[in-house]
C-alpha cells in the first residue's frame, strides 16, 4: 500500500451528466447514474480481462511494527490525519486500472486546504462534495487507495463514497464519523502546541466535470 498523504474529505455521490449526454463517453469516462440502492454485488464482470472480487472499505492504523495495518469499518474516529480508504481484489491481466470516487459530507467542512485551488479536484457548488478520478496500478490481484484522511473542522455525521472501476460501479460505502474532528495537538518543549495544518493534495489526471 502506498504511504498515505493527508487529505481533506473530498469526494461526492453525483451524477456526471456530462457523461451522460455523450451516446459514446470514453472508457475512462463513466456514462452511469449512481444509484446506492442498486450497488452492484461482487464477484462483478467488467469485461473479459477484468473481475471485481471482493470490495472493502475501512481505515489505516499504524501498527506497534512501523506498517500500515487495513481495518475493515463502518465509522471513523473523529481524529485529525486518520487515513481511510479502500482495497478491490481483482483477477485481471491489466497492470493498471482505471477509478473515479464520488464522496458525500453531511455538512461542508470548515477548511479544503490546497485541494481548493488544485485543478484535478472539483468541488461542489455547496462545498460537501467533490469528486476525483485516476489509475493506479494493480499489485498482487489488489487495487487500493489510501489518500484520503480526516482533517480539523470535518463535521460529524454519515458520510457515503462511491466508487467506479474502469466506468462500471462497483460500491456503496456509508460510513460514519460520530464527532467533529478536532486539530491534533502534539507535545514540544513541554507545553502543548497545535499541529501545523498538512498539504493536502491528491495526484490524478482526467477529472471530469458536473453540474
Amino acid at each position: 500500500m502506498p504511504t498515505p498523504t493527508p487529505l481533506p474529505l473530498l469526494l461526492c455521490a453525483a451524477l456526471l451528466t456530462a457523461a451522460c449526454a455523450e451516446p459514446h463517453a470514453p472508457a475512462h469516462q463513466p456514462a452511469v447514474a449512481w444509484n446506492p440502492a442498486a450497488a452492484p454485488r461482487v464477484p462483478l464482470r467488467i469485461g473479459p480481462d477484468l473481475v471485481i472480487r471482493k470490495v472493502q472499505f475501512g481505515r489505516l492504523d499504524a501498527g506497534a511494527d512501523g506498517e500500515d495495518h487495513f481495518e475493515p469499518a463502518t465509522e471513523l474516529p473523529p481524529e485529525d490525519g486518520q487515513v481511510f480508504g479502500w482495497i478491490v481484489e481483482v483477477e485481471t491481466t491489466r497492470d493498471s486500472l482505471h477509478w473515479q470516487e464520488y464522496l458525500k459530507l453531511p455538512h461542508p467542512p470548515a477548511d479544503w486546504g490546497d485541494a481548493a485551488s488544485d485543478p484535478d479536484v472539483l468541488i461542489s457548488k455547496d462545498g460537501k462534495s467533490a469528486v476525483a478520478q485516476g489509475e493506479d496500478p494493480v499489485e498482487d490481484g489488489e487495487l487500493s487507495r489510501f489518500y484520503w484522511s480526516l482533517a480539523a473542522g470535518d463535521p460529524a455525521g454519515d458520510y457515503e463514497l462511491d466508487l467506479a472501476i474502469e466506468g462500471r460501479p462497483v460500491a456503496h460505502f456509508a460510513f460514519r464519523v460520530p464527532a467533529p474532528v478536532q486539530e491534533k495537538a502534539i507535545l514540544v518543549d513541554g507545553r502543548r502546541r497545535p499541529r501545523a495544518p498538512a498539504v493536502r493534495l491528491v495526484a490524478y489526471t482526467g477529472a471530469q466535470p458536473w453540474r
